[in-house]
């Protein structure tokens, strides 16, 4: 047990040390970039940068856990056996699998990292980011209306707004109208504005003007009304337009934007990509991390440990690119979302077993 402890404080270590060269690296090479035409085009004061920056924590962080973990795993793993400990640990009777459960255990500590920074932290912090960038530093509207929210389907039901007020919540310009089979016109609502009363989560129409078809479309009759309560499927927080990036959101809100947006007819490829895309993220950090275990029972020369850390570095940095490939391709129709997604993962992790099972066969 003392071993075990031992390797997963070294593991840990290395990926502390590697998470904040990496977070430290992006956040610089950010800063650079935004020298060359952001920062003299808005001016921005130096707090609102700090919180910017701040706030971008989270998304580098998650992006770093991967690059961390493979490192990390690769570095303890040569390290020990270069001082011989791997050969100390192989007399006492340890196997190849033994030997690495630190960094099977640590690998899957950081997926549980990562899906609590994505999950929770990121969503929240991502948007206030985008807040700093968008309304404070660039001076943007605080009242944007989200794109493609002025038309709603819910089943047989359309519902569309000419403006929204999201300070007095308050629709105008609001029509309901309510299909048949066919498709055409059962029932039409027409009203001046609709305001939505957070009490009963329905919004109150004024001068509402209702309009009767018969079956084959053509005008039956009208009538008007001073108010009149509708239960339209829109929640007012859902019509401010959304400054994160479908990466930024979390699944849950991800999985809500596609059933809302197939319900609607509204195009959902992207977001199913994203959905996926981020699940199979979640478990990088696992699944690099035991690329590194076979590297702890090579040559201890340094041109043997050379080729395998180099080694190590090219079959993770081929993950990203595959992954990043394979997600243009899906977000085209080109793959199934879910294939695109996870292929990285599941070619990953066939590769690492199949490695730690001849580690094992052989009794290295």
């Amino acid at each position: 047990m003392t071993l075990f402890f031992y390797v997963l404080r070294d593991f840990i270590k290395y990926v502390v040390g590697t998470l904040l060269l990496c977070v430290f690296l992006f956040l610089l090479f950010d800063f650079i970039h935004k020298t060359t035409r952001y920062i003299p085009r808005y001016n921005p004061e130096t707090g609102l940068l700090i919180k910017y920056y701040i706030y971008f924590l989270p998304s580098l962080i998650i992006q770093a856990l991967p690059i961390a973990s493979l490192l990390a795993s690769v570095i303890t793993m040569v390290l020990l056996s270069r001082t011989n400990e791997i050969t100390a640990m192989r007399a006492a009777g340890m196997g190849p699998l033994r030997v690495g459960l630190p960094i099977v255990i640590g690998g899957l500590g950081l997926c549980v990292v990562a899906v609590f920074l994505g999950e929770y932290i990121l969503p929240r912090w991502a948007e206030r980011m985008h807040y700093v960038q968008e309304v404070q530093i660039e001076r943007g509207s605080e009242t944007q209306i989200a794109e493609g929210a002025r038309w709603v389907k819910d089943e047989n039901v359309l519902y569309n707004f000419r403006d929204y007020d999201p300070i007095t919540n308050v629709m105008t310009g609001v029509r309901v109208i309510e299909t048949g089979d066919n498709f055409r016109p059962k029932k039409s609502l027409e009203a001046r504005l609709a305001t939505y009363r957070p009490e009963s989560t329905d919004w109150l129409l004024e001068d509402v003007k209702i309009l009767y078809f018969w079956p084959k479309g053509t005008l039956s009759y009208t009538e008007r009304k001073d108010v009149m309560p509708v239960s339209i499927p829109v929640e007012p927080v859902k019509l401010k337009k959304e400054r994160r990036y479908p990466n930024e959101l979390s699944s849950a809100e991800l999985m809500d934007t596609i059933r809302k947006g197939a319900a609607s007819g509204v195009d959902i490829l992207s977001y199913r990509v994203e959905l996926h895309t981020k699940l199979a993220f979640h478990l990088a950090p696992f699944v690099v991390c035991l690329i590194g275990l076979r590297f702890g029972y090579r040559s201890e020369r340094t041109m043997e440990t050379a080729r395998g850390v180099l080694l190590a570095v090219a079959v993770g940095m081929s993950y990203w690119f595959f992954l990043n490939a394979a997600r243009a391709l899906a977000k085209r129709g080109v793959l199934p979302p879910i294939p695109a997604a996870w292929s990285a993962d599941v070619i990953l992790l066939a590769y690492s077993l199949i490695n730690i099972w001849n580690l094992q066969r052989k009794r290295i």
